[in-house]
């Protein structure tokens, strides 16, 4: 992961454009921001959205995909060996 892949995420309904919410890599900023990159791809325009956008509008699911991707590893954790017991596991 590089160091941009580890900074905090913000997520924002996006009524101009498709009514979901995005996730992009800062954190919210104070006033506003000029048009960012979400994790989709899309570009968000920061325009102010209601409480009621934030209830309502679905998630991104290649936003979600994109910060599952981050947090998860690819790979499972190795299984205890079965033969050892259960105090040395």
């Amino acid at each position: 992961m590089s160091s941009e892949d580890d900074g905090p995420l913000f997520w924002h309904p996006a009524r101009q454009l498709d009514g979901k919410r995005h996730a992009i890599r800062q954190d919210r900023p104070p006033r506003g921001w000029s048009k960012v990159r979400a994790l989709c791809g899309s570009l968000l325009d920061p325009a102010p959205v209601s409480s009621t956008e934030w209830l309502l509008y679905p998630t991104c699911r290649a936003c979600w995909d994109g910060v599952v991707r981050r947090q998860v590893p690819d790979f499972p954790c190795t299984a205890p060996e079965e033969d050892q017991p259960p105090e040395e596991r």
